[in-house]
C-alpha cells in the first residue's frame, strides 16, 4: 500500500466544527497519558497530528503548556477557536510531523491519538523518531492507534469500506508499536490496550446493530474484571522514554 497524502480527507472531516463534549474515550485517553507521562502542570505538552485539539485543551485547562501541531490549517483553525472560547493560549503549528520545526529537547512530552495508523511503519517510524528528537531525555513520548486484535473495531470499519461509508482515508489497524519505538531509540518502552466499549461503537456501521451491542455490552459488565482484561480495547497506547542524548 502506497502512502497517501490525506489532507483533503481531514481538512473535509475538520471543515464542521467537530464536537468538545468530553465523552468516554476522550477520559480514557486523557487519562492514560496522565498515567504514563505523571502530573503535567507546568510542562510544554506537544500534540503532533492535533486534530480538534480536546485533549490538549483540557491539558492547558490544567496548567500544561500546550503546543498543537497539524497539517491541516481546518483542524487547527477549530482546536485554535476552542482555545479561545476557553480563554486559554497554546501555540499552533501547521507543519508536517515528519518533520518538525521545533529544536531538539523542547517539549516534555509529545504524543498523539489516531495518527499512526494513517501511515505505513517506515514512515510511523520516522513520526515517532521526530516525536522522540523534540522530546528531552527523560521525557516520554506516547501514542493511541486502533488495536488490529478489537473484533468489533474490524467488522465495523471493514463493512464500512465495503459499503462506501468509511470516511477517514487509509487507516492500518496496528497489534504493536514496539518495533516502531525500538527503531526510533526510545527505552522502557510500555504497551496496554483500553476503551472496549468504544470499540462497540463501530458496529454503529453493521445493520440490526443495537441488539448486537447490547448483548456484547451487558455479556462484558458481567465479566470478572481479570477476566474481561483478556478481551482487547479499541485502543493501543505505546510509551517511551527518551534516552539521555
Amino acid at each position: 500500500m502506497q502512502n497517501i497524502d490525506q489532507t483533503q480527507v481531514w481538512d473535509k472531516i475538520w471543515s464542521a466544527e467537530p464536537s468538545y463534549h468530553w465523552d468516554a474515550l476522550s477520559l480514557a485517553i486523557y487519562d492514560a497519558l496522565r498515567k504514563v507521562s505523571g502530573d503535567l502542570k507546568g510542562k510544554r505538552v506537544l500534540e503532533a497530528g492535533s486534530g480538534s485539539g480536546k485533549i490538549s485543551l483540557c491539558l492547558a485547562m490544567d496548567g500544561a503548556d500546550a503546543v498543537l501541531a497539524d497539517y491541516s490549517e481546518a483542524a487547527l483553525g477549530q482546536s485554535s477557536l476552542a482555545f479561545r472560547r476557553k480563554g486559554r493560549t497554546a501555540t499552533f503549528l501547521r507543519e508536517d510531523i515528519r518533520q518538525l520545526s521545533l529544536a531538539d529537547d523542547e517539549v516534555d512530552v509529545c504524543w498523539n491519538a489516531g495518527v499512526l495508523e494513517h501511515y505505513e511503519q517506515e514512515e510511523r517510524t520516522r513520526i515517532v523518531a521526530e516525536m522522540a528528537r523534540v522530546t528531552r531525555p527523560g521525557g516520554r513520548v506516547v501514542a493511541f492507534v486502533p488495536n488490529a486484535r478489537c473484533l468489533p473495531y474490524r467488522l465495523g470499519k471493514a463493512y464500512a469500506e465495503q459499503t462506501g461509508a468509511w470516511a477517514y482515508g487509509v487507516e492500518i489497524p496496528l497489534a504493536s508499536l514496539r518495533e516502531e519505538f525500538e527503531a526510533a531509540g526510545l527505552e522502557e518502552i510500555e504497551e496496554s490496550e483500553l476503551a472496549f466499549e468504544t470499540g462497540l461503537d463501530f458496529l454503529d456501521f453493521l445493520p440490526e446493530r443495537e441488539t448486537l451491542k447490547t448483548v456484547i455490552r451487558q455479556w462484558a459488565q458481567g465479566l470478572e474484571v481479570e477476566e474481561r482484561a483478556l478481551f482487547p480495547g479499541y485502543l493501543i497506547v505505546a510509551s517511551g522514554k527518551v534516552k539521555e542524548r
